[in-house]
This record gives structure tokens, sequence and C-alpha cells, in this order.
């Protein structure tokens, strides 16, 4: 009697092997995907940060918000930038996480704020929900009160990938949260 000892797999095992791989990574692929989209919102809120610390950066050298990226020469507190240079020396802007572009000087003029409520909403359809821009741009407003000519309050709104304002959930996950960077 002879018994064949047969070493290796069986079709049947290779291709339920196969199988299961492929199932798991197709559970994988969408998170990964909403892992990315995730990053870049991070990025963007970093972004919103460091050009608010640069916003303060100029308040706490000049005593007064600037209004314009160009005249007010916001570009050279950025890091890397040097203020005190004759002329002055632009820094480093942050980069849009969604294109890779350097962010736009031009998007960063500020637009006024009606009300000074209107700064820190952070509810949907409010004066921050906005939407119509290019993915990662920022929104720069601010609030001058009538007469006094000088902003006092200021507000940074970022855009996800739709280009509509980055936005979450509150901790009950039931109201929608828009996300607002103001002093």
């Amino acid at each position: 009697m002879k018994t064949n000892n047969i070493n290796g797999f069986t079709l049947v095992e290779i291709l339920m092997v196969v199988m299961i791989i492929g199932i798991i990574l197709s559970m994988s692929i969408p998170n990964y995907a909403l892992i990315r989209e995730r990053a870049r919102i991070t990025a963007e809120k970093m972004n919103m940060y460091n050009v608010g610390t640069v916003i303060e950066s100029y308040f706490s050298e000049k005593g007064e918000y600037g209004i314009d990226f160009y005249e007010d020469y916001y570009g050279s507190y950025f890091p890397g930038g040097d203020p005190y240079a004759n002329p002055q020396v632009m820094g480093k802007l942050p980069t849009n996480p969604w294109t890779g572009d350097i962010m736009d000087p031009d998007e960063f003029n500020p637009w006024d704020y009606d009300y000074p409520q209107e700064v820190s909403s952070d509810s949907i359809y409010g004066a921050n929900d906005d939407d119509g821009y290019n993915p990662g741009e920022m929104r720069y407003g601010v609030y001058m009160p009538i007469g006094s000519g000088r902003i006092t309050l200021w507000g940074l709104i970022g855009m996800d990938k739709q280009g509509q304002s980055i936005r979450s959930f509150d901790a009950t996950g039931e109201n929608v949260i828009i996300f607002v960077l103001h002093n």
C-alpha cells in the first residue's frame, strides 16, 4: 500500500485566502480615504491657527489689526519673514492641504462682518456657514464698529473638500458646528 503524501494547498484553499484578503482590503480602503480627508481638515485648521498667530503678532507690535495684506505687510510676520528688513521679507505662507499651492495673499484681504456676534458664529446657516470657495481657502473677516475706524474683532473660516466651511458635530452628535477661529 502506497500513501500519497501531497504537500501544498488545494486550489479551493488558495481561492478562499484570496477572497478573505479581498474582503479585508475592501473594508479598509474607504477608511483610508476618510483618514486622508480628516488629515487635510486638520492641516487646514493648523493653517488657520498659524494665520491667527500672525494676526495677533501684528496686533501686538502695531497696536491694531491690519486690513490689507500687502500694505500692512502681514506676510512678513509669517515664519521666515522679517518685518524689520527694508524692504520687508515675506515669510512662508501656509500651503493648501488639498492642492499643495501656497496661500494666495489676495484671498486674505478681509470682508466685513455686520454685527460683532457674527465673528464667532458657529451655527449652521450662520454668518460663517459659507460655500462656493475652493478647497483649502481661508476667509478672513473683520468687524469694525461704526465710527471707530479700527478693527476690534476678526474671524477665520477654512474651507473643506467641497468648498464649504469646515464643520463637525457637537458632543451629542446632533448639531452641526462650524469651525471658526476668532479673537
